[in-house]
């Protein structure tokens, strides 16, 4: 092996592409890129620039481009999970409680059922965290958030966006407020160590998502059920799809949050804009365009990208050596 692909420090070999050495840890950092290389790419950064990046990860399995900040490795300290369990289910109570009164209740199949395949999906994404598991009360009151978003977006949609903006518009409306949980999360004292990458930006994104499909889910179901008689399964599948895209499209909000953090260390509202606006414009097409080019364009392409943003994610905390230093965090 070439001589660069040795530790600078204990001259161990390095792991195929490994930015860290599995023996030095940090004190054997192998940079990509040079600190002032990076510091120039994160300040010739633009909105626009930083919005066609999370557009482009969709479309392709593409690395981070500079060497991640130290704050990827960081390990939350030791804190009780417990008043975040609870927020989550005060959350969730609350979205179905104050959308819905006691009719959630009352048609607790349907609850359960607009509920079933986000919750699915989400598994599927948490489980995708192979070396660095979010704690799942960090990812419940996530999912409470979500949930609980549902209200104020019921309250601005018929102010803002049925009036002014059209069905379409309803993303823009929709995306921040689920994302906006998860910012939180993110710059809170408590937990910001927890937040580290793209892939928790992707998960804690995902499960805001899923609360508020699920919340959504039940008036749609109730709706075409006792309303317009449709057949129970085929108004869940409708919405089932539906809620799986209000999960990639959090999870896209939540990546540039990540991003920002993996590569500046330190997490801004402005670094929302550029997955919002993907997110938002994409949630956008699928309210706008007929059905059968959202199902059979939007729906694969997203969730296609779905599947690249969070292989991206896994691969860069690889190659950034997770496998070794992954931040030791015991629930």
């Amino acid at each position: 092996m070439s001589e660069d692909k040795r530790c600078r420090h204990c001259d161990q070999l390095l792991v195929k592409d490994a930015i860290f050495c599995q023996s030095g840890g940090f004190k054997g950092q192998e940079w990509a890129q040079s600190q002032s290389e990076k510091e120039d790419m994160v300040q010739q950064s633009s909105l626009a620039g930083e919005t066609v990046k999370a557009f482009m990860a969709l479309v392709r399995r593409t690395p981070l481009q500079v060497a991640p900040s130290s704050a990827v490795f960081l390990a939350r300290q030791p804190r009780s999970m417990l008043v975040y369990a609870a927020s989550a289910v005060v959350l969730l109570l609350t979205g179905l409680g104050v959308s819905y009164g006691g009719e959630w209740l009352t048609y607790i199949g349907f609850t359960i059922a607009g509920y079933a395949v986000p919750l699915i999906v989400l598994a599927y994404i948490v489980r995708s965290d192979v070396y660095e598991r979010e704690p799942l009360a960090i990812v419940a009151y996530c999912f409470g958030w979500g949930a609980f978003s549902g209200i104020i977006a019921g309250v601005l949609n018929s102010l803002i966006t049925g009036p002014f903006l059209g069905a379409g518009g309803a993303g823009f409306i929709e995306e921040p407020l689920k994302i906006w949980g998860v910012y939180q999360i993110a710059k809170s004292a408590r937990m910001r160590n927890e937040f580290n990458d793209h892939l928790d930006g992707i998960i804690y994104g995902a499960a805001a998502g899923a609360g508020f499909a699920g919340l959504e889910n039940f008036w749609y179901i109730t709706d075409m059920v006792l309303n317009n008689a449709y057949p129970a399964l085929f108004a869940i599948f409708i919405r089932s799809l539906t809620g799986v895209m209000h999960i990639s499209w959090s999870a896209i909000a939540g990546r540039s949050l990540g991003v920002a953090k993996a590569t500046k260390g330190e997490i801004k509202r402005s670094d929302m804009l550029p997955g919002i606006l993907v997110a938002a414009f994409i949630h956008f097409l699928w309210n706008s365009l007929p059905s059968d080019i959202s199902l059979l364009i939007i729906l694969p392409f997203t969730l296609g990208g779905l599947r690249n943003m969070i292989k991206a994610a896994v691969d860069d905390e690889k190659r950034w050596g997770f496998e070794f230093f992954a931040p030791d965090e015991k629930e």
